[in-house]
């Protein structure tokens, strides 16, 4: 455990980090045999639907309509939040901007109940659309990197600022709406150059999620609580958090394609 002080920079684990990282990364661009679009796909198969999905060109996109929404504005949002110098923030939005936050869960939760009681062949609302399915995803994304940034702050760094919210105001908000705007226009636009960065910040996005939550976890049992100042002191934890989120994906995905195997699920 670690003392009570601010956390060390232990840097045999930032380099041993950087080479994980970069294995893995290389395994997924460069292992032969399978397309790039493929080996996506099956990483994610365990935690995406991966029904209802997006052609770009003529390549299918590896993760569904929905979730391409929720973990793309996750990714961008927390991108954001970085990039415009809340990374100590610990305060919580304006009221106005906290209830648009939780209205787009609510938003998110009505259209997705609404496709599955289609699937299900059962009377729906309204006839669910693609496009419906990516933009309530992205105001779920927006909320998710919120609430996610929040967590790890409070809970890991030592100079949380507390009277500094992590959106400011409408502004803010608006600023990354814009920018899933943006990925919205690429993504049905049919934009066949827009492919490989758009599956990537999805994937990134989806896996990314399950590795901060893992990397969160970590850090508390390991004693990082409330004594990090740079996102480098929390290499060790990093390094290791590496490995359930690949045990959970793998496992996930492994028990998925046996079960289609059977014939269980389709």
């Amino acid at each position: 455990m670690l003392s009570h002080q601010e956390a060390p920079v232990e840097r045999p684990w930032l380099w041993m980090f950087v080479g994980v990282f970069g294995t893995l990364l290389a395994a997924l661009l460069f292992w032969p045999g399978m397309p790039l679009e493929w080996k996506m796909y099956a990483v994610v198969h365990g935690v995406c639907a991966q029904q209802h999905n997006i052609i770009i060109g003529d390549a299918q996109l590896p993760i569904c309509a929905r979730n391409i929404g929720i973990y793309s504005s996750f990714l961008l949002t927390l991108t954001y939040i970085y990039t415009i110098g809340r990374a100590r923030a610990g305060g919580l939005p304006p009221l106005g901007v906290g209830i648009a936050l939780l209205a787009f869960v609510a938003i998110m939760a009505v259209d997705g109940f609404n496709s599955f009681f289609l699937d299900l062949g059962q009377p729906n609302l309204y006839p669910p659309d693609n496009r419906l399915r990516t933009t309530t995803g992205m105001g779920m994304g927006i909320s998710i990197a919120v609430m996610l940034h929040l967590v790890f702050t409070k809970t890991l760094r030592k100079d949380v600022d507390d009277f500094m919210p992590v959106l400011k105001g409408w502004g803010e908000l608006l600023g990354i709406m814009a920018i899933n705007a943006l990925v919205l226009a690429a993504l049905y636009g049919n934009l066949s150059f827009m492919f490989w960065p758009l599956a990537f910040i999805a994937f990134f996005g989806l896996t990314g999620v399950l590795y901060v939550v893992c990397l969160i976890l970590l850090s508390l049992v390991l004693g990082y609580e409330g004594r990090v100042t740079q996102l480098r002191q929390l290499a060790r934890p990093a390094t290791l958090a590496l490995i359930p989120t690949l045990v959970v994906l793998g496992m996930m995905a492994g028990f998925r394609f046996w079960l289609e195997s059977l014939g269980i699920v389709i």
